[in-house]
């Protein structure tokens, strides 16, 4: 079977296809559960090198110069890489821009597809997309409204109540994409919701400037990989299915592919990230990932009506 994707239309295999025909040419050795296993590999690297992004942020905020550090100067003192940051049209602009079209575009087909058919398995999908339209606004807001030092100014303890209540509803509907996949990869939907409730006024209160992109990352990795590595197997066919169908396995990859995009904006800024739109970088993967995502759904048959199906 044609891996669907860009690619396709170029007549080029995309990423995604070649693992597909990797795991074909290795037959039943690798097969389904050769590639359950290589979805497990890659949620646990991930989780990994989330660790370590995390370990050299504490490093350099510990740090007591730029000389000290091993981040990026612009990266560190803004955060994000930002690219253009003197002009109104910067890279947070661009994120918006891209967020909302590409994002939009993924919401507005699953969304179809949802109604049409209310396939559960475009639930996740759904969610996805609606999260990088969200995405794209927190930019606009960080990039047009709020300071450089934009965390400093949503503090629970130093601002009104009244703002107190919209930064949080804020910030809980936009980090609620991580619990979500907690509770759809088996997290108990009490767990999920009191450790959302705490970690939506962390991130208000406590988190720096220059976490805030990291906590974010943190929030969807461990969420999404923690119960995938610990709570669900590689062996029987039911957890194969849970790790290779429906898209999963598809997402489990994006994950681990997304991070060396989160390390270079981190670690090379200045170097050349910045000069290739900054952490529009990363906003870009994320798009070209839910698409992938989505795509591997459809072809699975998610949101088509049962006339289609029938027929």
């Amino acid at each position: 079977r044609p891996h669907v994707c860009v690619a396709r239309v170029r007549k080029t295999p995309c990423w995604g296809a070649m693992v597909e025909r990797a795991a074909d040419a290795a037959g039943p050795a690798f097969g389904r559960r050769g590639a359950a296993v290589l979805a497990w590999w890659c949620e646990f690297v991930t989780l990994l090198l989330t660790a370590a992004y995390c370990g050299i942020l504490a490093h350099d905020l510990a740090a007591g110069s730029d000389e000290k550090r091993l981040s990026s100067t612009s990266w560190f003192r803004q955060g994000f890489c930002v690219s253009w940051a003197e002009r109104a049209f910067n890279s947070h602009a661009l994120c918006f821009v891209g967020d909302l079209l590409g994002g939009g575009a993924l919401l507005r087909e699953n969304l179809r597809r949802y109604r049409q058919s209310h396939d559960p398995r475009l639930q996740v999908a759904v969610a996805v997309s609606g999260f990088t339209v969200a995405h794209g606004f927190g930019h606009l807001m960080i990039g047009v409204v709020l300071e450089n030092d934009f965390m400093a100014n949503v503090r629970p303890s130093q601002v009104p109540i009244a703002y107190t209540a919209l930064y949080y509803t804020v910030a809980s509907v936009f980090l609620s994409i991580g619990p979500f996949l907690g509770f759809c990869n088996g997290v108990p939907r009490s767990l999920c919701v009191a450790t959302h409730l705490f970690a939506a006024f962390a991130f208000l209160e406590f988190v720096p400037t220059q976490f805030a992109f990291g906590f974010v990352q943190l929030n969807l990795n461990a969420w999404y990989c923690t119960p995938r590595v610990f709570l669900l197997g590689t062996s029987g066919p039911e957890e194969i299915s849970k790790r290779v169908d429906n898209g999963w396995a598809m997402a489990s990859y994006g994950f681990l592919a997304l991070m060396p995009v989160v390390f270079a904006e981190m670690m090379a800024c200045d170097s050349f990230v910045m000069a290739l739109s900054g952490h529009f970088l990363y906003d870009g993967a994320i798009v070209l990932i839910a698409a992938a995502y989505s795509a591997a759904l459809w072809r699975a048959g998610a949101g088509e009506s049962s006339e289609r199906k029938a027929a």
